[in-house]
């Protein structure tokens, strides 16, 4: 009662999801309030709906994965079909297969996606979360992750929590909370109806705010004249508590020996009952009994050769009643019952131990190295961390701990990685492990943090790291410069790396050559920098140890840009991003996007810019980070007006600014009033434009980020000048333009020169010459974009001129140029100025413009890739792709997947070129 627009919204999401199109409704309000009623309303109307459910469990908030655990199980046939990394994953982290290391964070969230998306292919599924602010940090990421991810599944989610305190950190912020107040005085009359007098019921509301469960529960403590009314209320209004049921109950009714049964089943990863059967009996007691008690108490189910508890959280339960004593003799006693199985008996003996036992750290250490070749890092770290407890000396602890929080940073885990570091500093190391510690917190500083705070963390881990650590601390110190621009400080780092490396070794002497020809391309040398980079890509892909080492993804991908080769990254690229995703390498993945990103965007291969610039932005939000994403912001805005999607290109430029001033790099950041002054242009605000390139010209000649290109803002002020009608203010920036570059050898700058001389001139005929001169210049560039605009005012120039044939020739070639770029705004303004000239158009993109995330759809589609292989691809489930395919063929007009992959694959314009 009194719920009524919360139901509504709630009918609504149940409505998209019968339709495919998943939504999310978000309850939020404090306990008592009336969420879980809700919910239980809800799931009781989703006809044709199957419904799977969990709740968070305050107790339970340190067992990994139970809620997932909870909501997953109704569907876990389903586990078979994954993708390979995903059902692997996934099936570790919930116990269901081999393995006792939790799976890779985001294989488990991109698992949970596909399991969910493959059961509503079936029937529509109703996922309903309760206390999701007590869901275990494991099940609120793959939830979470899932919310965000399933878009064109028959899926609704029901979600609700209590609000966050003041100050508490909210990692489903993003998500649509709808907060739920207490009821008002005609719902609470109802709700109390024969219970109090109703003149009682208004103070009753403004003692307990309407909430429902104080209602109720304020109503029953009162006495029964007060309840008449004919005594008066009390000061405070008793209001009792909710009392949660758990399956400890059914624990403590069961026998000893059924008791033990379930404790070895909860330690053992895998359902084999051999291990737990002789276990048993190495403890004196009849297994058969045990077992057959178990299921006669409802706690174990048996299979052929299986035992497994009855219920996911009577395997928690079972795990929290039991002492420490107890959990270690079952492991102990688990381990003594493996027959042929030395790796898992290795991790039973590992929990097991109490106190120091460096053999057996040293077992778990060559464990955590077959796991980075095999499952992934955040398995080795969990195991690098392990044998640190292990330890009898402190030292040796730092060094495992070390070691487990480089590879939880490159997991993607920096709050794990912080505190192990964390823990090595705190711990009086040696040098050497407090050179590891400080260069990952250095990384992790320099992408989640602060980048100026990052380098002082980097200087100190060079000062005492040694060897291939050192020189990695101070190549990482080398990005710190280069990101604020800064060739001195490049320059200085590349020096003292060249004379630290051994050029004996393979791993230095490629880093001594990557900093040496970023310091040089940085400071304008680029034909010095050639040389040195291809030599240190060379060593980097010969070399086996390095070739497949996450930890040199950014170099390998860099060295080509500073030969000034950029298309050789894109094998290596593609190649290293697929080992690295294949091992779990997530922490390195969005560096190396937002340069693909960039790369794409100057090389005019904006389809890719705008869909790399979308997987940047969202799993670096996923991890954290804070100066990557802001430059992949700068990327998405610039991407989103040059579409037309002014409103998502504003919200894009605010986050590039927010997080440049997390970062700490605002101040040094030209890039991002560049970005602003372009999306101005895109949306006409020409005042805009020139307020803010004639800031940059005041502040450093109007250059590029990396100081390069004296007035290159000039193209887009000029325009823009005209268009405010300042003829002489643009006439005098070209002709200042066109000196500045005089006798420039690049092809792009020659071009920009004559289309600034064409766009002043004061005639047709000087205008016409000029533009011809430019295009001619822009055949021999690499600035696809910049020669369509300028064909464009080429075109529009003509039009005006009352030229109309010739005007239609510009126009139409700059339309197609556009179009296949994937550029609709521009492609709109090319087709309005070819309407004008009393040419009949019909293109564009019939039904929009596609997003970041269709546009990375239909590239990979174009790549030949299946639904389920572009799914596994993205983290997506194959039904939100196939409804990303649909949106793309009916956006661009095309009719089928293999038209998709032609246009896309040959960057023509997907919506065609009629004229």
């Amino acid at each position: 009662m009194g719920r009524a627009p919360e139901l509504a919204a709630i009918a609504a999401t149940l409505d998209d999801a019968r339709r495919g199109r998943s939504r999310a409704s978000c309850l939020q309000g404090e306990a008592g309030v009336g969420k879980t009623s809700l919910l239980d309303a809800a799931a009781a109307a989703a006809g044709g709906f199957r419904v799977t459910r969990t709740r968070g469990v305050h107790a339970e908030l340190g067992l990994g994965h139970a809620a997932l655990l909870d909501l997953l199980t109704p569907l876990r046939a389903g586990l078979p079909d994954l993708p390979a990394g995903q059902r692997d994953a996934l099936g570790a982290a919930l116990g269901w297969t081999a393995g006792p290391v939790p799976g890779e964070r985001f294989l488990v969230a991109a698992g949970t996606v596909s399991l969910l998306g493959a059961a509503a292919e079936r029937e529509p599924l109703l996922v309903v979360v309760d206390d999701v602010q007590w869901l275990d940090p494991g099940s609120l990421r793959a939830v979470a992750f899932a919310v965000r991810r399933l878009r064109g599944d028959r899926v609704a989610f029901l979600l609700a929590r209590r609000p966050p305190l003041p100050g508490e950190a909210d990692e489903l912020s993003d998500l649509p909370w709808r907060d739920l107040t207490g009821l008002d005085l005609p719902a609470a009359r109802l709700l109390l109806a024969g219970q109090v007098a109703a003149p009682l019921v208004g103070a009753l509301v403004a003692a307990t705010g309407g909430n429902p469960l104080g209602l109720r529960e304020a109503a029953s403590a009162l006495s029964p004249e007060q309840r008449r009314g004919s005594a008066p209320l009390p000061d405070a209004v008793p209001v009792g508590q909710r009392l949660a049921a758990g399956f400890d109950r059914v624990l403590q009714q069961a026998p000893a020996g059924a008791r033990r049964a379930l404790l070895l089943v909860a330690c053992s990863p895998r359902p084999d009952a051999g291990p737990v059967v002789r276990a048993l009996g190495a403890e004196g007691l009849v297994a058969e009994e045990a077992v057959a008690d178990a299921e006669r108490c409802g706690l174990l189910v048996s299979g052929p050769g299986t035992l497994e508890a009855v219920h996911p959280l009577l395997r928690a339960a079972a795990l929290r009643a039991a002492p420490p004593g107890e959990r270690r003799s079952a492991h102990a006693a688990l381990a003594a019952a493996l027959d042929g199985d030395p790796e898992l008996a290795t991790r039973h003996r590992s929990l097991a131990v109490l106190g120091a036992d460096d053999r057996l750290a040293d077992d778990l250490v060559l464990l955590a190295g077959r796991e980075r070749g095999r499952r992934g890092l955040a398995a080795a770290s969990a195991l690098q961390e392990h044998a640190a407890r292990l330890r009898g000396s402190a030292g040796a602890a730092a060094t495992d701990r070390s070691v487990a929080a480089e590879d939880a940073w490159l997991a993607g885990d920096p709050v794990r990685a912080r505190r192990l570091a964390g823990e090595v500093l705190d711990g009086g190391a040696a040098p050497a492990d407090r050179g590891r510690a400080l260069l990952t917190l250095g990384t992790i500083e320099h992408y989640a943090g602060s980048v100026p705070a990052a380098g002082d963390l980097l200087r100190s881990a060079a000062d005492c790291a040694v060897g291939g650590e050192r020189l990695r601390a101070l190549v990482e110190l080398g990005f710190v410069g280069y990101r604020p621009g800064s060739p001195a400080a490049v320059a200085a780092v590349a020096a003292e790396v060249r004379a630290t490396a051994d050029p004996g070794d393979p791993e230095q002497a490629a880093l001594a050559d990557h900093t040496e020809a970023m310091a040089l391309a940085f400071g304008g040398r680029w034909a010095e920098a050639r040389v040195p980079a291809l030599r240190a890509l060379e060593r980097l892909e010969t070399d086996p140890r390095l070739r497949t080492d996450a930890r040199y993804l950014a170099v390998a991908a860099l060295a080509p840009a500073w030969a000034g080769e950029p298309e050789r990254a894109v094998p290596v690229v593609e190649r290293r991003l697929s080992a690295a995703r294949a091992a779990g390498a997530l922490g390195v993945l969005p560096l190396v996007h937002v340069l693909v990103a960039g790369w794409a965007l100057v090389r005019g291969d904006h389809r890719r810019a705008y869909a790399v610039a979308g997987e940047a932005t969202e799993l670096g939000r996923e991890l954290g980070y804070v100066a990557d994403l802001a430059t992949a912001a700068e990327v998405l805005a610039f991407e989103e007006a040059a579409r037309g999607r002014h409103e998502e290109a504003a919200a894009a430029l605010a986050s590039a600014r927010e997080l440049g001033n997390r970062a700490g790099v605002a101040a040094a950041s030209v890039q991002v009033h560049l970005v602003d002054a372009f999306t101005a242009l895109c949306r006409g605000d020409l005042a805009r434009v020139v307020a803010v390139l004639e800031a940059r010209i005041a502040a450093d000649g109007g250059r590029l980020p990396r100081g390069d290109h004296e007035l290159a803002v000039a193209p887009d002020l000029v325009e823009a000048y005209l268009g405010l009608g300042r003829h002489a203010e643009a006439a005098a920036l070209a002709a200042r333009y066109a000196e500045t570059h005089a006798g420039t050898a690049l092809p792009e700058v020659r071009a920009q020169v004559e289309r600034l001389a064409g766009l002043v001139a004061g005639d047709g005929g000087t205008a016409v010459a000029a533009f011809e001169r430019s295009h001619e210049a822009a055949a021999a560039g690499t600035d696809p974009f910049g020669a369509a605009r300028t064909r464009l005012l080429h075109g529009a120039r003509l039009r005006r001129s009352g030229e109309r044939v010739a005007a239609r020739r510009q126009l139409r070639l700059a339309a197609d140029a556009f179009a296949g770029m994937g550029l609709d705004g521009w492609e709109r303004r090319a087709v309005e100025e070819l309407a004008a000239t009393g040419q009949r158009v019909r293109r564009g993109s019939p039904g929009g413009v596609l997003t970041s995330q269709e546009t990375r759809v239909a590239l990979l589609v174009a790549r030949g890739m299946t639904n389920r292989e572009v799914a596994a691809e993205l983290f997506l489930s194959p039904r939100t792709v196939e409804h990303h395919v649909t949106a793309v063929l009916r956006k661009t007009g095309l009719r089928s997947r293999v038209a998709v992959a032609a246009a896309f694959a040959a960057g023509g314009d997907p919506a065609g070129s009629g004229g």
